[in-house]
Parts: C-alpha cells; structure tokens; sequence
C-alpha cells in the first residue's frame, strides 16, 4: 500500500490550536496549579532529607526529627493526591477538546459539497476524524503541561544547586544542554523508526479491510490460506520492525542513557562533595540533597525529550485536521429564501452545464421544465449525465455554468436544508443505519409521530412483513439492514419517502435491484407515493418509464430526445431501441432453460408488440 507523505509541519498550527483550549481555562487553570504544587514538593523533599541529616541526627532533636519525617510523608502523599488529580484534570481537558474538534471536523465534513467526498477516501477520512483527532489529545492535556513542569523542574534543582554551591550549580547548567542535544538527536531518530512501525500498520488495516470486502471471492476461489500467509508475512514484518524499535528504545537507550547519566552525575557529586566536606564547606546532608535532586535530574530531561517527539506527531496530525477544515465546501449555503409553504409549480433547467473535472463537460446545454404533479424519466446509457442532473436539483453539486429555477427564483437562492426538505430521494442503493426500524422510517426524526409512519407503511404495503418481525417496528437492523433482503430493504426506503410526505419526489434506479414479482408489487405503491408530486424517475425498466408524462433521453450530457413514450417510439430513434432491446431481453427470460433453441413464447410476442404505438 502506497504510503502518504507526512505533512510538512507549520508551526502557525500551534496559534490555531489555541482557541480549542479556551472553553477549558479554568479546569487547564487548576491543573497547571496542581503541576506546580507537585513540582514545589519534588524540590522540597530533598531540602528535607537534609534538615534532618544536618540538624536533627546531630542535635538529637527527636521532635525535630519527627516534625520533619511528618513533613516529608506529608509531602509524599499531597504529592500523589495531586498528582492523581491533575493525570484526571487533564484526561478531562483532552478528552472534552478533541471530542469538541471531532463533532466541529465531523460537521464540516457533511457539510461539504459531493465534490468533496469524490476527493476525499472515506478511510482517509475516518482516520482524520479518529485517529489524527486522538493523537491531539496529549498535546491538550498531558504534554502541554508536562513540558513546563519538566522545564520549571530543570530551572529549580539547577537554582539550588547554585545556591548552594555556586560552581557545581554552574557545571550542572552547562551538561543541561550537551544531554539535551543528544536527546535530540535521539529523539529524531527513534521517531523515524516509530513511523515506519506505523506505516506496516496502515498497510496491515488496509490489507485486512480489502480483503474482509473481498471475502465471498477469497472463499470461492479458495484463496484463505494465501490471503491468511499474506498476513502473516506482514504481520511478521511489522512485529520485526516493532520489536527491533522496543528493544533500542526501552532495553538499550533509556536504560543506558539513565544508567551513564546518573553514574556520571554521582561520581561527580561524589567526588566534587566528598572533598568540599573535608574542607568543612558542605556538609553530609547537603551532599545526601543533591544526589536526591540528581536522581530527579534525569527525569524532566527525559519527559521533555519524550513529549517533543509526541509534540511533533501531534502538530504533525494537527495539520491533516486543519487541511480538512480549511478545505472551502464547494456548494455555498448563502441563501435567505424559507421555501414556500405550498408546492413549487415550476422547475426549469436554464442551460446547465457541469463538469467534475475542468474541461470535461458531463452535461452540456440541459434545457427543460417540469410543471406541479408531472413525472419525469430519464433514460440513457451509463454515464450519459442522468445521475448527475438529479444530483444538481438536490444541490450535492453546483452547475458549471447555468441555473435551476424553482418558479423562477434560483436554487441556490433557498437555504438548503430548507429547499431539501421537500424532497425525497429512493436510490438504488439503499442506506439504512443501525437502529430499530420505526427510527430508519422517521430518518432519525423523533418529532414524526409514529401513526404517521404506521401510515405510510400500509400505504406501499409492507405493515403487515414489518409486523411479521417478533418485535415489530422496533426491530433492531443490522449494519446496513443486513438481516433484510435488498427487496425488503428497497420497500423500507420508499415507506422512509413518503413519511416525509415530500413536494418533490426522485426515483434513480429505484426498482432496479428487487425481482420482477416484488416489482410488480411496487408498481401501485409507486403511484401512491407519486400521486400529486412531482417525480423525477431514473430508470430502466419500461414498467417504470412508460407511463411517465415526460421523457427525457440523455445521451454523452446532452438532451437528444424528448416525449412520452408512445411519441418516442414512434420516432425509431435511441429510446426505440432501448425499449426495444429491453423487450427482448426480458422475453429471452421467459423461454424454459431446457429449450435447446430460442422460441419466442407467445407472452413475449404480446410485450413486443405492446411497446410499438398503434
């Protein structure tokens, strides 16, 4: 699987990201006071310890001794008490940005234009709502401030040492950044290593996906053990790649790294404080605070070199949701028009012209009008622009060039929600979401009465196969309605248009994919569905188109015919040789299989001679 590029990191990103912190102020307020107060204890502990070394020991001050080992239990649990309270301070800063950056992402993504979603893979997507959004969620809480408490740590062991001893204060400042740099370094390159554990991943999920889509082709062909060896070579791969990773990053640097760190560090404590004590300028205790303070010193340096590298992979993911926010929608909802309450009377398309790409027309010159309550079809081979005509009058797409009108005002003119909201579109495909049946009916929309629901259903007939379900409208669907047949699900889609009780009705391609006996079951369903709306049906089927009060015959974009369709077989021209050729193809169904030669049945004969006009 080919592997996107990272995005080049612009560090503006981190003023954008900014406002997202500025509803949680106040719980950020209380974790970065609650840092500090874990940050003050982890310096005074060691100020302790040597009270009681320099002090107490000697002078046999039992209740010094004791006042002071209270402090420093003290100290110990207001430390971890504060600590838990800040690791859920800023689980829940985090964890309330990013779920506020998923709904404001997810929102402007289905406001978008069908051009978008043409550009965008629904895995890429997914993974810029998800997982890029998750991978924020550090840079809101956690590394944000655990940067300063690392830093504010660093700056007051090193300002007590050199108030302490001046010399070694200063020697401890200049090995602050020779470690850092070799973190650094460090840091980068174990990053690099890190991504390309997480490029095999990529590849594994999206190897995984293609092949669970593919799984009735895997299984016919008796492709599983080649499927499932494929795997695990990847999978081997990435687990190498994993392991090698782990074991440089966690058995052999840190380990090291703190191991040679904190080695020299002592030694040179040692060494420096063992003599400055025979001089009498240092004393035991003194010597016990700052080996305490060294054995810290290592641990901010690490958390910092830690949270860079999360910082990066963070703004790195900061960027791919920005390019999602910033990508314009193509389809502007700029209009003032409340659609009116009665049904539009006139639909015009004023010499529409469409492209998807630049230079390459779909639909040139489409010019036509539809009045209150006729049907429209509109026919034509695959790829002739009848799709993507509906697709303008619904406004997922804009025209190139030209206008729909709606009595005269132009489309774009409505606010769409307000001008989508009387129509109703069946496809072909149908789309129902997981939930119980009486919310797929109601799209979602508690304010529909169920009655209302209940009425449509009895309507296009399906009430009494709904109620045939042990519980009825409130049966559970599976992904998709898995658990119906397509025929079952294509009688859920039109009950689901009516209920909407819709002005403007668009049927593309809606009988289609259910039999020729479930079809036939539709056809009074579809008159009432149609009745005093206006339809707009793309079809095949000569059932379907035949009765239509208009037919418009597309062909590369362009309106080549148009009439009913007894005028248009009369003109012998493409929609004669459409039906035509539909006619027989539908009388090839009725001959027997066991016939050895192709007789025409005397049924066939009569449907041929129907679709020629007397």
């Amino acid at each position: 699987m080919e592997q996107q590029p990272e995005p080049k990191i612009k560090y503006s990103v981190i003023w954008r990201l900014l406002p997202f912190f500025r509803p949680q102020i106040y719980l950020m307020s209380l974790a970065i006071l609650s840092m500090l107060v874990v940050t003050g204890v982890k310096l005074i502990q060691p100020m302790i310890l040597r009270e009681i070394i320099d002090k107490a020991i000697p002078s046999g001050d039992i209740d010094y001794a004791i006042k002071a080992a209270v402090m420093f239990i003290f100290c110990l649990v207001a430390g971890a008490i504060v600590s838990y309270a800040q690791v859920l301070l800023l689980t829940r800063v985090g964890s309330r940005i990013v779920a506020g950056i998923k709904n404001d992402l997810f929102s402007h993504a289905i406001h978008q234009g069908m051009r978008f979603f043409d550009r965008q893979k629904v895995g890429t997507l997914i993974t810029r709502t998800e997982s890029d959004t998750n991978q924020l969620k550090g840079l809101f809480s956690y590394a944000t401030v655990q940067i300063f408490s690392s830093i504010i740590l660093l700056f007051g062991i090193s300002f007590i040492m050199i108030r302490e001893q001046p010399w070694f204060g200063v020697g401890v400042c200049i090995a602050i950044p020779t470690t850092g740099l070799v973190l650094a370094y460090y840091t980068e390159y174990v990053r690099s290593m890190y991504k390309r554990v997480r490029e095999k991943n990529s590849e594994m999920v999206g190897y995984v996906a293609e092949y669970i889509q593919g799984i009735p082709l895997i299984q016919l062909y008796g492709r599983k053990k080649d499927a499932a060896r494929q795997l695990a070579k990847m999978n081997l791969e990435k687990y190498n790649i994993e392991l090698r990773t782990l074991k440089i990053d966690f058995v052999f640097f840190w380990p090291t790294f703190g191991f040679v760190t904190e080695t020299l560090f002592f030694l040179a404590i040692l060494f420096y404080g063992s003599g400055r004590i025979f001089e009498g300028k240092m004393t035991i205790g003194t010597l016990i605070m700052f080996i305490e303070l060294m054995r810290q010193f290592n641990y901010p340096l690490r958390e910092i070199a830690q949270v860079i590298s999360q910082l990066q992979s963070s703004l790195a993911a900061a960027v791919r949701v920005f390019e999602i926010f910033d990508t314009p929608t193509d389809v502007q909802d700029d209009g003032k028009i409340i659609r009116k309450q009665h049904p539009i009377e006139r639909i015009e398309f004023h010499n529409l012209n469409f492209a998807y790409k630049k230079d390459e027309l779909v639909l040139r010159d489409v010019n036509f009008t539809v009045n209150h309550g006729e049907h429209i079809a509109i026919v034509g081979a695959s790829g002739s622009g009848k799709t993507t005509c509906v697709n303008l009058l619904l406004r997922f797409y804009d025209p190139t060039n030209g206008f729909i009108s709606a009595d005269g005002d132009d489309i774009k003119n409505f606010k769409i929600s307000e001008w989508r909201g009387g129509i109703s579109l069946v496809l072909q495909e149908v789309y129902l979401f997981s939930g119980t049946i009486m919310e797929n009916l109601k799209v979602f929309a508690p304010d529909i009465p169920d009655e209302e629901v209940i009425k449509a259903s009895q309507i296009i007939g399906v009430h009494d196969f709904i109620m045939s379900r042990k519980d009825g409208y409130q049966t559970i669907l599976a992904e998709r309605g898995a658990n119906f047949s397509q025929g079952e699900r294509q009688l859920l889609s039109y009950v689901r248009a009516l209920v909407r009780n819709p002005d403007l009705l668009i049927l593309d391609e809606a009988t289609s994919s259910v039999d020729v006996i479930t079809e036939r079951m539709l056809q009074k369903s579809m008159e009432k569905l149609m009745e005093n709306r206006t339809a707009f049906i793309i079809a095949h089927r000569m059932s379907t188109i035949r009765t239509a009060d208009k037919i418009l015959v597309f062909e590369k974009g362009k309106i080549i015919e148009t009439g009913n369709h007894d005028e248009l077989m009369l003109l012998n021209g493409v929609y004669c040789k459409l039906a035509l050729l539909q006619a027989i193809s539908e009388a090839k169904k009725m001959v027997p299989e066991t016939d050895i030669e192709f007789r025409i049945p005397q049924a066939a004969i009569e449907m041929l001679i129907a679709e020629i006009p007397s």
